[in-house]
């Protein structure tokens, strides 16, 4: 990301004053239950807080993240940024004087019939006042959807938008990879932001959700930490800078936390012969249609306007449209036969009427 001359000054400024000390404030992240869905098929997201152990590079849940200071959105393909605060619930059992809270996190949701890359983003704006100073504390906490009309990795793995830009006013991790399609001992790299400027010489850590294994690095001079990612699982990435960012009468330093979860998936196993590409064979009732009809866009198999007209019997489509909707708009039955081995991937289309 290439940086205006006046912007790098401003940065430069502000890291001059970044403080050189640890933050030992709880970490919060969310995470979604799955990276890949079907259109119309409702996204869960749980937001969870804590990490006190491993030199607060774990997953350890202690606290919560407070509903009254945070606020929870998903950034859809087109780029609005969409407020859920409003579907977000508490999972757990509060603590009482003898138990200690159980399922402690909240969980919110989303869904879509649009494919494409959905970002999701809590956001949290707190001030913590001791004795003699106060500091506030902005977090940014993302995780990643790939919505689709065909849900499979395959197709995940060709969507871009998942390095959108949509908390400019704090510190935020951006993924320089697909965190919807991350493969076992891949390599992965992340931007680390502050205020939209790249952040250098910062740690970052990425954990490993089943043992808490952590590897730190620092970014380089355009804020880019790179990894190498291990076997199946959850991971999160955390970066906590600091400023002595102060407003008279209400805080005397900013304490910013950004944290990213992803799950890395095994690699498919693939039966011998050549790899089939990723556009599925179309049938209409049983006969295949000419793949130059069909294209990919952003996640989503369309249908050519001639094609939908003459095929499907429709008189309005005058442009490509999502095969599925001009399929449900005839009335026809889909149904979705994955690739096996050099076997392309197939999609069954059959005219009731």
């Amino acid at each position: 990301m290439k940086m205006k001359k006046a912007a790098s000054v401003l940065l430069g400024t502000l890291l001059s004053v970044t403080l050189a000390i640890p933050a030992f404030a709880h970490d919060g992240w969310s995470q979604t239950n799955s990276p890949v869905i079907g259109a119309g098929e409702v996204a869960y997201v749980d937001m969870m807080l804590g990490n006190h152990s491993n030199e607060h590079r774990s997953y350890r849940i202690a606290g919560q993240w407070s509903t009254d200071s945070s606020k929870v959105y998903v950034v859809n393909p087109a780029g609005k940024k969409i407020d859920i605060t409003d579907t977000r619930f508490y999972t757990g059992e509060a603590a009482t004087e003898t138990e200690p809270a159980l399922n402690n996190y909240f969980v919110s949701s989303f869904s879509s019939s649009q494919p494409g890359a959905y970002i999701v983003s809590v956001e949290g704006d707190s001030i913590f006042k001791g004795a003699d100073t106060a500091s506030r504390t902005l977090r940014s906490a993302k995780s990643f959807v790939a919505v689709m009309d065909i849900p499979t990795m395959k197709r995940a793995s060709m969507l871009n938008g998942f390095q959108r830009q949509v908390s400019p006013d704090r510190a935020e991790l951006v993924p320089l990879f697909n965190p919807a399609a991350a493969q076992a001992n891949t390599s992965a790299e992340v931007q680390l932001l502050l205020k939209g400027n790249p952040l250098a010489d910062t740690e970052v850590s990425l954990i490993r959700r089943s043992n808490s294994e952590a590897v730190t690095v620092k970014t380089d001079a355009k804020g880019i930490a790179k990894f190498k990612l291990g076997g199946a699982d959850y991971y999160l990435l955390r970066a906590k800078p600091a400023t002595n960012e102060k407003r008279e009468g209400e805080y005397d330093t900013v304490s910013y936390e950004a944290t990213m979860t992803f799950v890395v998936q095994n690699g498919t196993y693939e039966l011998s012969g050549t790899p089939a590409e990723a556009k599925p064979q179309v049938f209409l009732n049983g006969k295949a249609q000419p793949d130059a009809s069909f294209s990919f866009a952003n996640g989503t198999l369309m249908a050519d306007a001639s094609w939908v007209n003459k095929a499907l019997g429709s008189k309005t489509a005058a442009s490509p449209v999502a095969l599925r909707d001009a399929a449900s708009e005839a009335g026809a039955v889909l149904e979705y036969l994955p690739a096996v081995g050099a076997n392309r991937a197939a999609i069954y289309l059959y005219l009731t009427k």
